[in-house]
């Protein structure tokens, strides 16, 4: 939607609520189709997408086919297990601050890779990872789980779920703490951060509606 002004927040939000319904009901959009037509407008004019999406590397999450968007439509920025490091978060601040993009959606899924392996580590702490960079990303995720098994215990069913929205929200909570571009677009109306979880055997989206992240008063 380059030519077009950004529409609010919530108008936002029910673009992607909307293509997902889309995809999961077989019915695409024409935009989409005709995103090959658009590649030399958008070099020309520039980008301007109306979601920044922070979501998991898995293959099976790809953000512009679960939402049905076309060229141009999301800044996505993927990395294992959804997380926040400093140049994802740069990602999301230039993104914010140079397109106007109106929300932030922090997107996880079931059964998750970086999540299992990090509840793998916390029960069996004494194996050694392969790499000083695995040791970081599963570090990072390692908060959720410890939040998470104080609710319930590890062999509780759907623990691994229950973990993966966890790494969701603390996403989305430092996000805003973090971040004082977010935060002040945020706390001025012109910018949402929300979550959802992606369900891998469906394509349905959940969007996580029972809290939101406006301040940094939220601890991480």
């Amino acid at each position: 939607m380059p030519h077009s002004e950004q529409p609010s927040p919530s108008a936002a939000l029910e673009l992607l609520e909307e293509g997902n319904r889309r995809f999961i009901t077989g019915v695409r959009s024409v935009e989409p189709l005709l995103s090959h037509l658009k590649m030399q407008e958008l070099a020309e004019i520039g980008q301007r997408p109306f979601a920044v999406v922070l979501t998991c590397s898995d293959s099976r999450s790809p953000a512009e086919l679960i939402f049905d968007q076309g060229l141009g439509d999301l800044f996505v920025v993927r990395v294992a297990g959804n997380v926040v490091a400093p140049s994802l978060l740069a990602s999301i601040e230039f993104a914010t601050s140079n397109f106007g993009s109106p929300i932030v959606l922090v997107l996880g899924h079931t059964k998750c890779g970086a999540v299992s392996a990090t509840i793998e580590h916390k029960k069996e702490p004494h194996v050694l990872l392969p790499s000083i960079h695995l040791e970081e990303l599963i570090g990072r995720i390692m908060p959720a789980i410890e939040a998470t098994q104080r609710k319930c215990a590890m062999d509780t069913p759907g623990f691994t779920d229950k973990a993966v929205i966890e790494n969701i929200r603390r996403s989305c909570r430092i996000i805003v703490e973090q971040s004082m571009i977010v935060r002040d677009l945020v706390a001025t109306g012109k910018l949402s951060v929300q979550g959802a979880i992606l369900d891998i055997n469906t394509g349905i989206v959940r969007f996580l509606k029972d809290e939101s992240f406006k301040s940094s008063s939220d601890k991480a």
